[in-house]
């Protein structure tokens, strides 16, 4: 990431929108009296959903720094949580974040039991009034582990492309999304909604994920590369990115090289800056600032190495979070995701 994109803004100049922040573990019990947040992610190993207060969940992944992490997700005014069945939720007047764990069963297969919880919470979001989906996670056990011939994450998006593909123009609405592995039982689902417009933004130097030839998957991923989130009543842009690896085209690109597959992923993410930048009429990128990255490594002994490349990028510890995860493809070492934000244009 360029150095145009780290910029200095204040609580305030959010309100309506999502606001990320990263916080010591040790602040979890006052952070839980605070009545604005919506998500909690705590980033201690297990997979678990807290039902009695669904604001905290726990994704199954480690986080590499010397302190415990949570990554705090707030909203405006005061949240209400809920649940229905194996589905639970936090919303407020504007935005939602839900949650589905999945204990999978040992005699159904993973990819009936993703349609079907891809099928239910498609339905739950067609009946809610958060009509835009800004981006899901997907937290997978031995994603990379072969079952029945097929790689878990193949057979993951064979689950999700066939409750997707129920609905009409589905190549157009496609949130953002990231699909990672974990070491731990418990397959979790977590998604952000919201009532404000969000478009669909694509990385000039790759092929849609939904366009990925079929040696990838028998049924392509399907996420957008960013998603784009207008808030108008206050001229507040942020953008989504999906899980972004070093991925030119649809090769992957530098295999054994952690250094080269790094550089490689700021790149990919500097592109889709670059198209948000021109999109909201902001050529040369100013102001544009970072909420949060997600670094995802599937070696934890290369986390050092990881850090420095991303310092030289002007990217300090209070925007990011390491973890150590698989990532989708076997000879992908890292993947970043973030969420990244304009104040002040023209909308």
């Amino acid at each position: 990431m360029t150095q145009r994109v780290i910029a200095e803004h204040s609580s305030q100049d959010f309100t309506n929108s999502l606001r990320v922040e990263i916080a010591s573990s040790t602040d979890l019990a006052a952070l839980l009296k605070q009545d604005d947040i919506l998500m909690l992610v705590d980033f201690s190993g297990e997979t678990k959903l807290n039902r009695e207060d669904p604001r905290l969940v726990s994704p199954g992944l480690n986080a590499l720094e010397q302190d415990a992490t949570v990554e705090v997700w707030r909203g405006e005014g005061p949240v209400a949580c809920h649940h229905d069945g194996r589905l639970y939720w936090c919303e407020n007047d504007d935005l939602l974040i839900g949650h589905m764990l999945i204990e999978e069963s040992a005699t159904s297969d993973l990819d009936a039991q993703i349609a079907s919880t891809y099928s239910e919470i498609n339905a739950f979001l067609r009946s809610a009034s958060f009509s835009h989906v800004y981006r899901f996670w997907n937290y997978i056990p031995g994603i990379n582990k072969i079952e029945n011939g097929v790689e878990r994450y193949q057979s993951f998006c064979v689950g999700r492309h066939a409750a997707w593909n129920l609905q009409p123009d589905f190549e157009q609405t496609l949130p953002a999304a990231s699909a990672v592995g974990t070491g731990v039982p418990g397959l979790l689902i977590s998604f952000v909604a919201g009532t404000n417009k969000t478009y669909q933004l694509e990385n000039p130097r790759q092929i849609s994920a939904f366009h990925y030839p079929p040696a990838y998957s028998p049924r392509s991923p399907l996420f957008s590369r960013a998603v784009r989130m207008v808030s108008e009543g206050n001229d507040i842009h942020q953008l989504y990115v999906s899980g972004t690896a070093s991925i030119v085209g649809h090769k992957t690109r530098h295999a054994g090289d952690i250094k080269a597959q790094a550089e490689e992923t700021c790149k990919n993410i500097d592109a889709l800056l670059g198209r948000f930048a021109s999109i909201i009429g902001n050529a040369d990128g100013g102001g544009i600032s970072v909420d949060s990255l997600r670094v995802y490594l599937r070696d934890e002994r290369q986390y050092e190495i990881v850090r420095e490349i991303l310092s030289g990028k002007q990217l300090t510890r209070d925007h990011v979070v390491y973890l150590k995860a698989d990532i989708c493809r076997a000879d992908l070492m890292l993947e970043v995701e973030g969420v990244f934000s304009y104040r002040g244009c023209n909308v």
